[in-house]
């Protein structure tokens, strides 16, 4: 049984088996070729950004030594301000003139220099220097002024101060605790959580 099919029939069949053939052909080849093709170029643009994000920085060296040069100096300012011996007693021993300068720059008398045990405060070693002096207000203020703007790191912890004489209420006797800092850290076991 077969039939005889028309040309226009024929026509027809074949323009609907190509459009068959081409849809199958352009959904299960191409459409996945395609969007393959496309993600490969995502990743391909993707990896020159990645590759030229990579070279900025690479050629950013001379932001990063001048960053490191001005690391260094920063670290010099501040091992500047620490009192220069390791040892605690040479430290202190400097730390002591550098009061007794600061003393006879303001004309103010020293009684009393006692040098005290080291100590940790806040994890640094510290040189506390105790010192009596007698002098005048003004005086007094100078003198403190001076320790407060030294260079080395100094702090003073106690302050106790008192009239000498009644008849003279300018004259007065201080006591001051100062501590110098030495760069050296509490050990781990000495440290407590």
């Amino acid at each position: 049984m077969s039939q005889k099919r028309t040309f226009r029939e024929k026509v027809i069949l074949t323009l609907a088996g190509g459009l068959a053939l081409t849809y199958v052909f352009v959904e299960f080849i191409g459409e996945p070729l395609y969007q393959k093709q496309k993600s490969q170029k995502l990743k391909i643009e993707s990896k020159t950004l990645f590759v030229s994000k990579y070279n900025e920085i690479l050629n950013q060296t001379d932001y990063y030594r001048e960053k490191e040069q001005s690391n260094k100096a920063l670290t010099t300012q501040i091992e500047n301000l620490f009192l220069s011996p390791s040892q605690p007693a040479l430290a202190a021993a400097g730390l002591q003139k550098s009061l007794e300068d600061k003393a006879r720059k303001t004309h103010v008398r020293l009684v009393q220099v006692k040098t005290e045990k080291t100590k940790y405060m806040e994890d640094l070693l510290t040189v506390p220097v105790q010192i009596t002096v007698k002098s005048s207000l003004e005086k007094l203020s100078r003198f403190i002024q001076l320790i407060e703007s030294d260079g080395k790191f100094l702090v003073i912890e106690e302050l106790a101060i008192r009239r000498i004489n009644k008849k003279e209420p300018e004259q007065l006797e201080s006591r001051l605790l100062v501590n110098g800092f030495i760069q050296k850290r509490k050990p781990e076991k000495l440290k407590t959580t």
